[in-house]
């Protein structure tokens, strides 16, 4: 069947890949399937539609977020055909990786459904409040699929109108166009959003997603005091709470907590992830009490950047350092983010060979977002976990707030509360008095970091921050069984890697109309 859409516009549902036609003999629906004439009938068929409105959110963030990260010195991935090895490399080119084209795919496919949605929500018989809400959501989630695959891409096709085959040879509009509908959007959506939902809706938009992603959206744009007032407007809800534990926040019985404020819903065995999977610890005859891929695992680099647990630096000299174990004494977050050497894995040791090293790549491995612990517990076999995925939380919010704050009029009082407000939940002492701007952007980072590892957000602060050339190319030391002493060569070239290759295919599609990105 011929391929309509250049951008990947295509629907699942009938509905969603029909254009609207004339009326005419020729044009009669089937009476036995979905169609433009038998949908948009009542309420069931609008939440229907939002449904898949929501369903893109998966296929561009659920399996993603974690392996961005991989990109950065926060992690490691081994397996090249996972599709991330080569841009943490910049050896990625328009063909390939399958990650960047899986993200544009996912995000256009959530763009049609929303244009789809908002040009047919007026039709169905329905409370005028629920349609509303419902447009209101629609009007998020657009934005969200706007932001992200402009974010990774830059410049992109911007389009409103359902789907149709005259868009195949749309052109790419600025970056700063771009922004523009997605904030358009979200200002238009947050009156009609609800403050706060019922468990029986968790997973749907509220004021709080779309005001923290209006925060996100201007933090990237460097537009300061906006940023700071859409993050304190997300504050002032009273809504919002740090989970007191932070290894809880990411287990599946501590789901849709307070601190979570828009998330990927995941359900086994409807609608599964494989994360467990992903970042269990590969058996290679060592380990029996799980097994995973190691897909992603912690750098050196990275658990080297906790601070003691009195927030002092890490030296061999460091009366708070332990001699025995450079890892003892860390921020609380090290052993609850991290297995490693010494500690236990599932109820064994965690697994090492003969000579010492552990049966991983790096010699660490992720405890977040795992089930797996120190003591023995379940095992979670390929494609069954159900951790949902963290798009916003509250403490990002704080520390955006943070961040703008700073960057806007310097250091204050309010400052400090947000960001010692991340350090006291996870048993860190509060920041010391006196940090001048630059002292207290340094810190921020260091908090970022620290906090968000494995939720996609780092990735996306270096490059915002302008430091990816310098902190992209670090190389990887890797010191497993599987691999010792071995560099993993690391390159970011800043000519080109701000922005992803676009897929040469959706370029072909659009018969040259989308230009590529500089140097690809």
């Amino acid at each position: 069947m011929k391929k309509c859409l250049a951008y990947s516009l295509m629907f699942v549902v009938v509905i969603f890949s029909l254009p609207g036609c004339k009326k005419d003999f020729f044009n009669l629906y089937p009476r036995d399937q979905l169609s433009p004439g038998s949908f948009w009938k009542n309420a069931d068929d609008a939440h229907a539609a939002l449904t898949g409105c929501y369903n893109s959110v998966w296929n561009v963030t659920g399996n993603v977020l974690p392996y961005l990260d991989v990109l950065t010195p926060n992690a490691y991935g081994e397996y090249p055909w996972e599709g991330w090895k080569d841009i943490s490399k910049s050896t990625q080119t328009p063909q390939g990786p399958a990650g960047p084209a899986g993200v544009w795919e996912g995000a256009f496919r959530g763009i049609g459904r929303t244009n789809t949605f908002l040009a047919n929500i007026d039709k169905p018989e329905m409370d005028d409040g629920e349609r509303t809400r419902m447009k209101s959501e629609a009007l998020f989630l657009r934005a969200y699929y706007y932001f992200t695959v402009s974010n990774y891409f830059g410049g992109v096709p911007l389009i409103t109108d359902p789907p149709d085959v005259s868009q195949a040879t749309a052109p790419r509009s600025s970056k700063e166009d771009i922004t523009a509908q997605v904030l358009k959007d979200l200002d238009e959506a947050i009156p009609g959003l609800p403050v706060t939902i019922s468990a029986e809706e968790n997973g749907r938009a509220t004021q709080g997603a779309a005001l923290g992603l209006k925060a996100r959206v201007l933090l990237y744009e460097s537009r300061w005091d906006e940023a700071a007032a859409a993050a304190k407007a997300v504050m002032d809800l009273n809504v919002y709470h740090l989970f007191p534990s932070y290894r809880g926040l990411f287990l599946p019985q501590n789901e849709n907590n307070s601190e979570v404020i828009f998330d990927v819903q995941f359900k086994q065995p409807e609608y599964p992830s494989a994360w467990d999977t992903y970042l269990g610890i590969y058996d290679g005859n060592i380990l029996t009490a799980a097994i995973g891929w190691s897909s992603i695992e912690p750098t050196t680099d990275f658990v080297d950047e906790y601070e003691m647990r009195d927030g002092s630096v890490w030296t061999a000299s460091n009366p708070v350092a332990d001699p025995a174990d450079k890892y003892n004494n860390r921020d609380p977050r090290l052993d609850q983010t991290i297995f490693r050497k010494g500690k236990k894995y599932n109820g064994v040791p965690y697994p090492v060979d003969a000579d010492g090293f552990p049966g991983i790549y790096t010699g660490f491995s992720f405890k977040k977002y795992t089930v797996y612990d120190t003591a023995a517990g379940p095992q979670v076999d390929y494609n069954k976990s159900e951790i949902n995925g963290i798009i916003l939380r509250y403490a990002d919010v704080l520390l955006m707030y943070a961040e703008a704050k700073n960057e806007s009029s310097g250091v204050d009082q309010s400052v400090y509360d947000a960001v010692n407000a991340v350090r006291e939940r996870a048993g860190m002492p509060d920041l010391p008095a006196g940090l001048n701007q630059d002292q207290m952007r340094d810190r921020i980072r260091h908090e970022r970091r620290i906090e968000f590892v494995i939720e996609g957000l780092y990735y996306s602060d270096v490059r915002r921050w302008k430091v990816a050339e310098s902190v992209l190319s670090r190389d990887v030391e890797l010191d497993g069984s599987y691999k010792r002493g071995i560099m993993d060569d690391r390159s970011f070239d800043p000519a080109k890697d701000y922005v992803w290759p676009i897929p040469q295919r959706e370029i072909d599609y659009s018969q040259k109309a989308i230009e590529q990105n500089p140097n690809y």
